[in-house]
């Protein structure tokens, strides 16, 4: 299966979870392609105008099998550059999508759960068919195995 893996991640840590998740992807067989949302002139944290932010390039998400969307938890809320790359995707029809977000506070409700309701709802409004959703809390005391439990969940495709 052919697997686009797009990430945000501003300190490092969801690309970190990411970069796990592709290994074991290509371990289980699968093609994995990972695309990092980079906006032009780096990230602004003090920017929340998604219509404001563009990319370097915008990565295509089309013609994947699957694709899994990760991002970092910012001030409770989907980020705003994932924000704005949802915004600006044209469609995505019928694309199989799992989703997982990052978060530095260690318990989900303290912002992991709205993001995750966010991004399935931008997903959803495009046309995607939501699988599996991840939360890694980052200063939980079980984060280790929270990533373990992502591997998990959205790594045996």
């Amino acid at each position: 299966m052919k697997i686009g893996l797009l990430v945000h991640s501003h300190t490092g840590n969801t690309l970190s979870v990411a970069e796990q998740l592709k290994d074991k992807l290509i371990k289980n067989g699968h093609v994995v392609e990972l695309r990092k949302l980079e906006p032009v002139g780096g990230e602004n944290k003090n920017e929340i105008d998604i219509n404001r932010i563009q990319f370097k390039p915008e990565p295509e998400i089309s013609g994947f099998d699957y694709v899994i969307v990760g991002a970092p938890v910012r001030g409770f809320s989907i980020s705003p550059v994932l924000a704005a790359y949802l915004n600006k995707v044209p469609t995505l029809k019928g694309q199989k999508v799992d989703l997982f977000v990052t978060q530095a506070f260690p318990h989900s409700w303290m912002g992991g759960n709205n993001a995750i309701k966010q991004m399935k709802k931008s997903c959803e409004q495009k046309g995607a068919v939501i699988g599996e959703t991840a939360i890694v809390n980052w200063k939980s005391k079980k984060r280790d195995a929270l990533i373990q439990e992502l591997l998990t969940q959205l790594g045996n495709k």
